[in-house]
């Protein structure tokens, strides 16, 4: 025990000035020194990840929709509507993904291509921003570091092993999650910088009174960027507030709180509030697989963590290691800032944990139904980054490489090479990423069947296109290239198909599972009217070839259209996403009987039904639709019918749809699966369907923009608000600013001068 004790004492001596950033200055050579860790990574990111940049190959994750979202956004400005709430009708059979989806991204990316004035086309501008973005980051995480008020050389060697995590593809801050062979979350990796500058920045905010405006900012944007992030960074104010907290704070770190908070709220109030209040509208799959709901459990994920294979895997534990060192060191110094950290990476890794460790506990938290536990991946792997670098930098300080040459060599070698079994971990699993986009951009480029085929489908009057599903020969090789698959190409060319969801947020996502190429009336009710397919797949009899090639065959189904009148069978209220999926999937999956497919109507959300009939004959006759003209975010349509019948306009329900009749509002209503729904009297109409930004969102955002613009503006007073000016004047100065005097570095100021020799680890 007594060497415990003495190692202890050791570790906290060799600590206490290394951590923090009271340490004493750094040599040149030990700068130097420094520079070269950071360097390693870096460069060997940016050697191993210029394919990101250089290749235009089209993506198979979610950067596939990403850039979709990207053109679809460029259109709107270009043609003068909302950039912030807008329609895509590419996806799911239509949906208003900004309206419920994090997209500043989408729109500094867009700035960057028009502020390039034409040198940049969007795909470049998407890719350029993603390739700074993965390479940057260790300047983002010294940055951090130095306002967590950590020593240059925790700040530096935390930088350096920024980049290098291996987490078997779990959704954190290893680069699986952003590059091509992996899951190309790019609002994810504009986060993921963001979340670091906000999580420092509201440190030195709640706990110093420094900096009100910067954290209040960084946070506002985090909201805009990542909801779910902005979510778990939160959580870390419980920490800021608690920690240390005392009577003479408690009014003060209250103040700092409601001023970050509240600008940051005001700030992003334009996506949040209309998100909320609209909620019914965006879709929550349980196809979802379970543990992204509620995560792993304790278990497995503490197995993870031991064995190294949480940041370590498929290779030497190295940052694990490090790990270690750096949680021993928080333990047994004096630093507040390394304590502040393990508690904020143990509050994640509880958080990771998830429903089933938490249990019960789990629904205590904000939107818990909603709450996907498993991205606390991302928030774990924060805390953790900044633990490898304490742990790094007691490593450094064991070889004094202040004092001489050798040791400073001896120093950046042992460091450089705990470093090189990940570094060349992650330059292997580059490299295979290089390997695949290539091989999978010259399939596509050499196949001169493709190129055509998809021309041909641009040019086409306009209607679905359906280039099968991973279950069903959309997998097959005739339908590949290399890793893409045909399906990935229609969103990259700005085709509208159906296709499998990647984030299922329609209400009609889950139905394009039983999407069946054999049944003509899938085909009548997704209005598909081409089927892309291999040469010698054996399609249907219905399906009429229209366009050939020696690999490929565009097929053409009978009917279909936007519109179509039809009978509705029911009328039934649904209260809750659950019930509403439930009726849709039994209508949906009911055998084809050859008579005309019947609708329900829905009363949704509400648990009563409305006035009107519950049951409404088709149009005797079938109807016509004598004119109908598609774009994006409008339907407009001509049709007739002998009676009064119903109308259905086959776009995703949404209460932001306007439709009028002869130029006079009609109400709308949701019918199956998720589609709009409107009575319409004999004769002949013109029908127009107009898909309006959300009327609160615009006012919303001017305040948004105000309360920015006043930020910068007063930047300098907020601070004077959060530190006490609710105080008289001597009781101010008695109190003491939060990082005055021994505080700074962890210790308690009302301990006599004795106490101070022996190790304190100070708690909340």
């Amino acid at each position: 025990m007594s060497r415990l004790g003495s190692a202890a004492k050791r570790l906290q001596r060799l600590g206490d000035p290394l951590i923090d950033a009271t340490a004493h200055p750094l040599t040149r050579g030990e700068l130097l020194g420094l520079a070269l860790l950071v360097l390693l990574p870096t460069v060997m990111n940016a050697i191993m990840l210029s394919t990101e940049l250089t290749l235009p190959v089209p993506s198979l994750n979610d950067n596939e929709l990403h850039y979709l979202f990207l053109q679809r956004a460029s259109e709107a400005l270009s043609n003068g509507q909302s950039v912030i709430d807008f329609w895509v009708p590419s996806i799911e059979a239509g949906f208003p993904q900004f309206l419920y989806y994090q997209h500043l991204p989408t729109l500094i990316i867009l700035g960057v291509q028009r502020l390039s004035l034409g040198s940049l086309d969007l795909l470049n501008a998407f890719n350029l921003v993603r390739f700074l973005l993965l390479v940057g980051l260790p300047l983002s995480v010294y940055i951090a570091m130095r306002w967590f008020g950590f020593s240059v050389v925790v700040a530096a060697l935390a930088a350096a092993v920024s980049t290098l995590l291996s987490g078997d593809t779990r959704y954190g801050f290893e680069y699986d999650s952003y590059i091509w062979r992996g899951f190309g979350m790019t609002t994810q990796l504009f986060a993921m910088h963001l979340s670091f500058l906000t999580v420092a920045a509201s440190y030195r905010a709640i706990q110093k009174g420094k900096g009100l405006w910067i954290a209040a900012i960084l946070f506002g944007l985090l909201v805009l960027t990542h909801l779910i992030y902005a979510y778990m960074t939160a959580m870390a104010f419980i920490v800021f507030v608690l920690w240390g907290l005392r009577r003479s704070n408690v009014m003060d770190r209250a103040a700092r709180i409601a001023v970050v908070g509240g600008i940051a709220a005001v700030m992003s109030a334009y996506v949040w509030i209309p998100l909320l209040r609209g909620t019914a509208y965006m879709n929550a799959t349980p196809y979802l697989q379970p543990e992204k709901y509620d995560s792993f459990g304790a278990g497995p994920i503490l197995g993870w963590l031991v064995t190294g294979d949480l940041l370590d895997h498929g290779r030497l534990p190295v940052l694990t290691i490090l790990l270690v060192v750096g949680i021993a060191a928080a333990l047994v110094s004096r630093s507040r800032t390394a304590l502040v950290a393990l508690a904020l990476f143990g509050m994640w890794l509880v958080a990771f944990f998830g429903r089933p460790t938490l249990g019960p506990l789990a629904e205590l938290f904000p939107l818990a139904k909603s709450l996907l536990f498993h991205r606390f991946a991302g928030m774990v792997s924060l805390g953790a980054i900044i633990l490898m670098g304490i742990g790094a930098a007691i490593v450094w300080s064991a070889f004094k490489p202040g004092k001489g040459h050798l040791r400073l060599a001896g120093a950046v070698l042992m460091i450089g090479l705990l470093l090189v079994p990940a570094v060349m971990e992650r330059q292997t699993y580059y490299s295979y990423n290089t390997a695949w986009q290539a091989r999978s951009a010259k399939a596509l480029n050499n196949d001169a069947d493709a190129q055509a085929t998809l021309l041909k489908l641009r040019s086409l009057p306009p209607g679905r296109v359906f280039a099968g599903l991973p279950a069903t020969y959309g997998n097959s090789e005739g339908m590949r290239f290399q890793d893409l698959h045909f399906y990935n190409l229609l969103a990259f060319y700005g085709i509208e198909g159906l296709a499998r969801p990647i984030e299922a947020l329609s209400l009609n996502s889950d139905y394009i599972w039983d999407f069946n190429d054999r049944d003509p009336s899938n085909f009548d009710l997704w209005n598909v009217k081409y089927m892309v397919a291999p040469s010698d797949y054996a399609v249907a009899d219905f399906l009429v070839p229209i366009f050939k090639t020696s690999r490929y065959v565009i097929y053409q189904a009978p009917g279909g259209g936007y519109a179509e009148y039809a009978g509705i069978e029911s009328r039934l209220a649904v209260s809750s996403q659950a019930e509403l999926f439930a009726s849709n999937v039994e209508w949906i999956r009911r055998p084809a009987t050859g008579r005309p497919r019947t609708f329900i109507r829905y009363d949704y959300p509400s648990k009563f039904v409305g006035t009107g009939t519950s049951a409404a004959p088709a149009c005797p006759d079938g109807g016509q639709i004598d004119y109908e003209r598609f774009d994006r975010g409008q339907i407009d349509l001509v049709v007739a019918c002998p009676a009064a019948s119903t109308l259905i306009l086959k776009t995703t329900y949404h209460p932001n749809w306007e439709v009028t009749v002869d130029g006079k509002v009609v109400h709308t209503f949701m019918v199956s699966p998720s589609y709009i729904g409107v009575s319409l009297e004999s004769g002949k109409h013109q029908v127009d369907a107009v898909y309006h930004e959300t009327p609160i969102k615009g006012p919303l955002l001017f305040l948004s923009i105000e309360a920015l613009l006043v930020t910068l503006i007063l930047r300098w007073r907020l601070d004077r608000l959060g530190n006490g000016l609710h105080l008289p004047s001597r009781r101010r100065a008695a109190a003491g600013p939060d990082d005055s005097g021994p505080e700074l570095l962890g210790l308690d100021p009302e301990l006599p001068p004795a106490a101070l020799e022996t190790p304190v680890v100070e708690g909340p």
